[in-house]
């Protein structure tokens, strides 16, 4: 009886000796008394500017006790480090490998870029025919779809990093997050309200008639509390996510919880918690 923990107190110094210190207390950091977290749906690799491969990622994942897992690097547009879809092939590849060798499930997606007002994001149909999941956020440096764009957008972000966003921009912004969840068959939103002000409770509503979740990010810490009432209030349905550019990072997500517990959010609103099975809007 003594050779089963050994074994497991082992296999966990090991693990952390590679990566830093990642978990000592696994409930505590992949769980809450409120939420069962299974899945962690936004994580990058080194296919972008993560600093694990696909196989570390899906390491850390099953040592965090998780049963799903996406591989979600950027998008074409994000300068540099966006992936080709060139190499979808190979992601998947490597996605399918590692499926194989850990025992859980493992999504390839990509996490594409909302690069205009009208919503645009750097994905086509036959792109998103080949993933498994797709996400969409705004990232300030990916190159926008038109010259007019530049000018809203930089002045939209300038007066979102200060707090100051007018009523004007605040509604475009919401409106390009709009159409892009009407046009694309958008899984998750991305971290919303990171760079850009959004007026959640419009957003929410449209996310929620198109099936599409709004991610709380520990990452980015947003939304605020503020944000997050407003979502709440819509009816919109949630994940909870890590966006872990580092593989310790892979099934952390310290502040999305304590922010749902703190606004009461339930269980059953957050997909990729409890014992429901994972619905994608782009696979149905």
């Amino acid at each position: 009886m003594g050779v089963v923990p050994r074994v497991a107190h082992v296999a966990a110094l090991t693990f952390a000796g590679r990566w830093g210190i990642m978990c000592f207390n696994m409930e505590s950091v992949c769980n809450s008394k409120a939420y069962r977290i299974f899945a962690d749906l936004h994580t990058h690799t080194t296919y972008s500017h993560g600093k694990g491969s696909v196989e570390d990622n899906v390491r850390a994942a099953k040592f965090r006790g998780l049963t799903h897992i996406a591989i979600t690097d950027h998008g074409i547009r994000h300068p540099l480090v966006g992936v080709d879809r060139k190499k979808f092939p190979a992601m998947r590849k490597d996605v399918e490998e590692a499926e194989r060798k850990f025992g859980i499930r493992v999504l390839l997606g990509i996490e594409a870029n909302i690069y205009g007002m009208s919503g645009q994001i750097d994905l086509s149909e036959e792109d998103i025919a080949q993933l498994d999941i797709v996400l969409a956020g705004f990232h300030a440096s990916a190159r926008p779809e038109k010259v007019t764009d530049v000018a809203q957008f930089q002045a939209n972000l300038i007066a979102g990093r200060l707090g100051k966003s007018s009523k004007a921009q605040i509604a475009r912004n919401t409106k390009a997050y709009i159409n892009c969840v009407k046009r694309f068959p958008v899984d998750v939103l991305t971290h919303p309200g990171f760079w850009l002000e959004l007026d959640t409770y419009e957003l929410g509503k449209a996310c929620a008639d198109y099936g599409t979740y709004v991610e709380i990010s520990s990452r980015h810490r947003v939304p605020d509390e503020e944000g997050l009432e407003g979502f709440m209030k819509s009816g919109v349905m949630f994940v909870i996510n890590s966006d872990a550019h580092r593989v310790q990072d892979v099934g952390r997500w310290d502040y999305a919880l304590q922010l749902a517990e703190k606004a009461g959010l339930e269980e059953s609103r957050i997909a990729n918690a409890g014992e429901k099975p994972l619905v994608l809007r782009s696979r149905t």
